[in-house]
């Protein structure tokens, strides 16, 4: 923990973390039994991760932005960017969180941001039916 960051943050990571497995794991659902030669990361389940994936820091920067001069703002919010690496069997995605503090009580101005990574990594057999 580091003073100022914690818990929420630590939610927000996680969730991001189970939109990408929930997404997989329909992705595997509808392509079928696991474990024949269904599924198979490839370009397209890429693409579409990946479309999601920016809709959602889209929307997660479009907040910051707006929170950036609104009189009225969250304490503390979260925002991130990624890459994604993969080949047939194993999907990895890279996030690069920033989560920012407007009310830390070691900043003069009030304002801190913490960055941390995280890799979520998936498994088509561990979509195996």
């Amino acid at each position: 923990m580091i003073l100022g960051f914690g818990s929420n943050e630590n939610d927000f990571e996680q969730q991001e973390c189970d939109f990408v497995h929930a997404f997989i794991a329909r992705k595997a659902a509808e392509a079928g039994d696991g474990m024949d030669d269904s599924f198979w990361f490839n370009e397209e389940i890429k693409t579409e991760l990946e479309s999601a994936l920016n809709e959602r820091c889209a929307e997660y920067n479009q907040l910051r932005d707006t929170y950036k001069t609104a009189e009225k703002y969250p304490s503390r919010y979260s925002t991130y960017s990624f890459s994604i690496l993969h080949d047939i069997a194993d999907m990895c995605v890279v996030m690069k969180f920033s989560h920012i503090n407007r009310r830390h009580a070691m900043s003069p101005d009030g304002w801190a941001m913490l960055q941390t990574k995280r890799v979520h990594h998936e498994n088509r057999w561990d979509h195996a039916n």
